[in-house]
């Protein structure tokens, strides 16, 4: 009883949320649902000024400067960090020119953050991967796996952030999502509605298995664990099962109402890409519901949504 009316007390008063890469896919959602919620929202980003649509107030923020993170934190005593910046070129972050940067980024940064997150006494929401795995298992990953392998760069660093979270903080969320999408940056959803201009066949790898995510779905939950307590270990991808990205190219040209040949071909057959990917992105969501926190909806409502409001924008 006293554990449910502290988290009710925390849900009802409004806070102050900082959220990092809120120039990015999911950063924008997040800053978009915090202010809907009537919360206060600092949004920060690398660029001198906004990108994005309107986040309440906005801040430039080097997070590979700690003396700058720990500036900008103790400066706006937030209550909560919502940690979504990111190095997210997965094929880039394999360039030897561009590998120390990833680690500044998503290590070093994340490390930066977390330790003004203690100075502070703020929570912090670290949002990563399922590239931390090597994708061998057939089942899905549970929420507290520590089997890590990743196969690339991008996966390495994020492990690395995961790693910097958990050895500076007692307490903390780590949110680990696949296959996100959502409006105002690129994604496969996009990027296949595009190519839809100009060809009426595509070839689309049928043998990598995970779930797709709506950054506005991951946003609304993520929202919920800045105005909880449950920390731990999650795991956060849209309800529906698992389908592998030619089963997610035939819904979305199917509920887009455009007529496409989508052809399955094996990764091998696609052509190797400069990041090895996990040919299983399975991620088990079961410790979300018994946590308390809702699950995200299903995979192809949430598809559906997101159609709309992209029609809706144009």
């Amino acid at each position: 009883l006293i554990r449910r009316q502290r988290q009710m007390c925390i849900r009802d008063r409004p806070m102050k949320i900082l959220v990092t890469g809120a120039n990015g896919l999911l950063g924008s959602a997040v800053a978009a649902e915090v202010l809907r919620r009537g919360h206060a929202c600092i949004a920060t980003g690398r660029a001198a000024q906004r990108r994005c649509a309107d986040t309440g107030t906005y801040a430039q923020a080097d997070l590979c400067d700690p003396q700058a993170v720990q500036a900008l934190i103790a400066g706006t005593q937030p209550d909560a960090v919502i940690h979504c910046a990111a190095w997210t070129d997965v094929d880039g972050a394999e360039l030897p020119e561009n590998r120390a940067q990833v680690f500044a980024v998503n290590a070093g940064g994340t490390k930066n953050v977390a330790e003004a997150c203690r100075g502070a006494g703020c929570k912090l929401i670290y949002v990563t991967t399922d590239y931390v795995f090597d994708g061998t298992d057939t089942a899905p990953y549970p929420a507290d796996c520590t089997r890590f392998a990743p196969l690339n760069v991008y996966g390495q660093s994020k492990l690395a952030g995961e790693r910097a979270v958990t050895e500076t903080l007692e307490r903390y969320f780590i949110v680990r999502t696949s296959w996100v999408y959502g409006t105002g940056g690129k994604n496969f959803v996009r990027t296949m509605l595009q190519l839809s201009r100009t060809h009426d066949t595509l070839r689309v790898v049928s043998d990598q298995i995970g779930t797709p995510t709506y950054a506005a779905d991951l946003a609304r939950l993520l929202a919920d664990m800045a105005e909880s307590d449950r920390y731990g270990r999650y795991n956060a991808v849209n309800s529906g099962g698992y389908v592998s990205w030619y089963d997610f190219a035939c819904a979305i040209f199917r509920m887009a109402g455009i007529p496409m040949t989508v052809l399955p071909v094996t990764t091998e057959e696609y052509g190797r890409s400069l990041a090895v990917r996990p040919h299983s992105s399975r991620l088990d969501t079961g410790k979300l519901a018994e946590s308390g926190f809702a699950p995200l909806p299903d995979w192809q409502d949430a598809l559906a949504r997101y159609l709309a409001a992209e029609r809706a924008a144009v």
